[in-house]
C-alpha cells in the first residue's frame, strides 16, 4: 500500500510538472502574439517620428521584423533553444544581460517582503485565532481590511513622507546594487510590501487556523496531552499552513509585475520598470523575454507551492 501511494504521488507530480511546462510554453506564445497585436512599430519608435519610410523598412529588415509571423516565431523559438532571448531594440544590450542586472533587485523586494510577512503573520494570526477574543478579532479584521483597501502607492507615499521627508531615514533616490549596501535603499519599499502581504497572509492563516481548531484530530491531541510545541506545529500550524503556502506562491508570482509601482515610486532600477519602458518603446525582444521569465518563475512558484502544501497536509489535492 505505501508503495502504491508513493507511485500515485509520483505520477501526480510528473503530471503537474508537465502541465507547468505546458503553461510556460503558452506564456511564450501569448507574449509573442500580444506584441504583434498591440499598436506600435519598434523601427518607427527607434528612428523617431520624422524618419523616412525607406529607413524604417531597412531597419525592419535588419531587425528581422519584415518576415511572416511564423518565420519570426520560428526564429524566436530557435533562439530560446540556444539560450538567446534576443537583443534590446533600444539599447543594443542582450535581454539576458538586462534581466540579470535588474531582476535581482525585484527578487530582493519579493524575498525579503515574504520572509518578514511570514515572520509577522504566523504569530499574529495563530494567537488571535486560537484565543478568539471578540474585541481583538474585530480590531484585527478592521485593521487588515483598511490596509487591503488602501492602494500600495498611497502607502508608499505615506512611507516616503514619514521616513524620508520627516526623519530622513531613507534616501530620496539612488541605488547601490551591492549587498548589503542596497538594503539602505530597499528597506522602505520592503516595509510597504511587507505591510500589504502581512494583511493578506494573516487573514488567510487566521481563517485556516479557525477551521483547523474544529477538526477532530485537534481534540484528540488535547486529550492525549501532546506537548505544547508538538501540538502547535503538528496539530495547528502545519495543516493550517497548506492553503497559506498556495496563496503565498501565487502572491510571489504576481508581485513580479506588481513591484513596478514601488520601483517607479522609489526610483529603483528593477525589472518591472524595465518592462514598462520596453512596452512604451515597442521593444519586442525585451517584452517577450521579460514576460517569458515572469511566466516561468510564476509557474515554478505555483508548482512549488502545490508540492509544499501537499507535504504539509496530505489531504490537499495537487
Amino acid at each position: 500500500m505505501p508503495y502504491l501511494m508513493k507511485s500515485q504521488a509520483l505520477r501526480i507530480l510528473i503530471g503537474r510538472l508537465g502541465r507547468a511546462l505546458s503553461v510556460s510554453f503558452w506564456v511564450m506564445v501569448i507574449s509573442f502574439a500580444i506584441m504583434r497585436i498591440i499598436p506600435g512599430d519598434p523601427a518607427s519608435a527607434r528612428l523617431g517620428a520624422g524618419a523616412e519610410m525607406e529607413a524604417i523598412e531597412e531597419l525592419r529588415k535588419t531587425l528581422n521584423l519584415n518576415g511572416s509571423i511564423f518565420s519570426q516565431f520560428t526564429n524566436y523559438v530557435m533562439g530560446l533553444l540556444q539560450g538567446d532571448l534576443g537583443t534590446s531594440l533600444q539599447t543594443g544590450r542582450t535581454v539576458i544581460d538586462i534581466v540579470s542586472s535588474t531582476l535581482p533587485l525585484t527578487l530582493y523586494l519579493i524575498i525579503f517582503s515574504t520572509f518578514f510577512a511570514l515572520l509577522l503573520s504566523i504569530p499574529i494570526s495563530t494567537s488571535i485565532a486560537w484565543y478568539a477574543k471578540a474585541p481583538i478579532v474585530y480590531v484585527f479584521r478592521s485593521v487588515t481590511a483598511v490596509i487591503l483597501a488602501t492602494p500600495n502607492f498611497f502607502i508608499a507615499m505615506i512611507g516616503i513622507l514619514i521616513f524620508t521627508v520627516r526623519v530622513n531615514w531613507a534616501p530620496v533616490f539612488g541605488y547601490d546594487p551591492q549587498f548589503p549596501q542596497n538594503l539602505k535603499y530597499l528597506w522602505l519599499p520592503i516595509l510597504v510590501n511587507t505591510l500589504i502581504m502581512t494583511s493578506v497572509i494573516s487573514r488567510v492563516l487566521f481563517s485556516s487556523v479557525t477551521e483547523t481548531k474544529e477538526e477532530e484530530f485537534v481534540e484528540t491531541g488535547i486529550i492525549r496531552g501532546v506537548g505544547r510545541r508538538r501540538f502547535f506545529w503538528f496539530y495547528i500550524l502545519k495543516p493550517s499552513m497548506a492553503p497559506t503556502v498556495v496563496l503565498l506562491s501565487y502572491m510571489m508570482g504576481t508581485m513580479l509585475g506588481a513591484t513596478v509601482i514601488l520601483e517607479t515610486i522609489f526610483s529603483l532600477p528593477g525589472i518591472g520598470r524595465e518592462l514598462v519602458n520596453a512596452v512604451l518603446t515597442s521593444d519586442y525582444p525585451m517584452v517577450q523575454g521579460i514576460l517569458l521569465i515572469f511566466g516561468v518563475i510564476t509557474v515554478f512558484l505555483s508548482f512549488t507551492g502545490d508540492v509544499i502544501a501537499y507535504l504539509l497536509d496530505r489531504r490537499v489535492k495537487i
